[in-house]
């Protein structure tokens, strides 16, 4: 065994390295994920390679993104049902995707115009299209829009409401309602959107500032040359009911689609 120890990692600097228990080795070999690269059958002790050290840090960063176990297993070993695992693992990066969106909600100072990279994720919208006279008329069509989207049955709790621009001038206020609907909605207003890399601004304050958000979106595009794809959004991530008359404190994510 000295001849390779000097390649080889002992149970205690794993444990120490890897930030895990000799108890969780113990059950990753007996579940299979794990083999020793050197196992004495006298005295019990293990060993384990460079390769040992990749598996075990690949285990545990499937833990992290909250796997089980199981599923782990499962992911390596079952190849009947790929796309089980797949989906499973889709559904956690979207998860995560979503955390961190609001981890940056809550970052947003009022002022803040800093342009982020973000992705819009795939939706269909019950969507209708108005031309509003001023904010609060667009509050109205908005709400009118969403409760004709309740009624259907279909109205999806996943995701968040937006209004389009339609127009490229900010002095009119052309506007589309969107309200995220379940996939089978099959409705004349049913609008389907493709997942997409976007920019955005997260703006805190009233709807009245958004147009702020907007212009500096605009103006970071024309400076940087960035191929946009679509119209420009405003996402409702954080207002009324839950921040009542308070509206300094409203949140919207400014976004545009942008070419990958």
């Amino acid at each position: 065994m000295k001849k390779h120890a000097e390649n080889l990692f002992k149970v205690g600097e794993v444990t120490k390295i890897m930030g895990i228990t000799r108890k969780t080795l113990i059950v990753y070999e007996d579940m299979g994920l794990l083999t020793p690269a050197v196992k004495d059958e006298e005295s019990g002790y293990r060993y384990y390679s460079a390769d040992n050290m990749t598996q075990i840090r690949s285990i545990r960063s499937l833990q992290q993104l909250g796997l089980s176990l199981k599923e782990v297993q499962d992911y390596y070993y079952d190849t009947e049902n790929i796309d089980t695992y797949l989906e499973r693992l889709m559904e956690l990066r979207a998860s995560l995707d979503r955390n961190i969106q609001m981890l940056q909600v809550r970052s947003a100072k009022q002022g803040d115009l800093t342009v982020r990279k973000t992705t819009l994720p795939r939706q269909v919208c019950f969507s209708r299209q108005y031309v509003c006279d001023n904010v609060g008329n667009a509050a109205n069509v908005l709400r009118d829009t969403y409760i004709a989207a309740a009624r259907t049955g279909k109205m999806s709790m996943l995701s968040r409401m937006f209004t389009m621009r339609m127009s490229t001038s900010l002095d009119k206020l052309d506007l589309m309602c969107c309200i995220p609907v379940e996939d089978s909605f099959d409705g004349p207003e049913r609008m389907e959107f493709a997942e997409t890399p976007a920019l955005c601004i997260y703006y805190r304050g009233p709807y009245e500032g958004t147009t702020t958000a907007i212009r500096a979106l605009m103006a970071y595009v024309k400076e940087n040359n960035v191929e946009t794809t679509g119209s420009f959004r405003s996402i409702y991530l954080e207002g009324p009911p839950n921040r009542g008359k308070n509206s300094g404190d409203y949140i919207t994510q400014i976004a545009v689609p942008i070419k990958g």
